[in-house]
């Protein structure tokens, strides 16, 4: 163990011990003089009743809104194809889609039933724009990744379809039904697309 009470054990020290208890040293004063000659100071009394006004959380712009039915539309035709139920399938595409074309789905989807086939992957979303006009129509343009996105045999998992383009160029149609923007169409476009 080295000796540092004497000044010649100091200079013959490490520069770093010399440095950290000059640091110490100079620390222990400044702590010291803090509690000295302080002038006493009186805090305000706090009040007896405190009203905090929540602020209402702000209103998604229309393109939001779009986005956020577009996105769970996507989810939506997922969960309807491994639903395999009619009436559970209905309800929960009734939140993304018109009414008048549910039954339209729900027939193809009853044949996916039969065939034992469920949902697979997620498509990953690339969104190019949003227009929003001002008459409830809206479109989406997305260069979609579906290459990881089809259906599986729901017994075997072994994959049976889909597997699509991973740049899928695609224009959604959404319109605006009772405060809800619902997926109304989709248009593939020929073009290639990127992200």
């Amino acid at each position: 163990m080295r000796d540092v009470s004497t000044p010649q054990a100091l200079t013959n020290g490490s520069p770093r011990i010399v440095l950290a208890g000059a640091v110490a040293a100079a620390l222990a004063t400044t702590v010291v003089g803090c509690g000295t000659g302080q002038a006493k100071v009186t805090l305000p009394t706090k009040p007896a009743h405190v009203t905090v006004v929540a602020a209402p959380p702000a209103r998604p712009s229309a393109r939001q809104r779009v986005l956020n039915a577009y996105r769970g539309y996507w989810g939506a035709t997922s969960q309807a194809v491994d639903s395999r139920s009619p009436a559970r399938a209905r309800a929960i595409l009734a939140r993304y889609i018109p009414r008048a074309a549910i039954g339209g789905l729900i027939s193809g989807l009853q044949t996916l039933w039969r065939n034992d086939e469920m949902s697979y992957g997620r498509p990953l979303l690339h969104i190019i724009s949003v227009t929003v006009s001002p008459g409830g129509v809206a479109t989406v343009h997305d260069c979609v990744d579906v290459s990881h996105t089809g259906l599986a045999d729901r017994r075997t998992g072994q994959i049976v379809g889909g597997l699509g383009d991973s740049h899928e160029n695609l224009i959604t149609r959404l319109v605006l039904r009772h405060g809800r923007w619902l997926v109304s169409g989709e248009i593939p476009v020929v073009r290639a697309c990127s992200y």
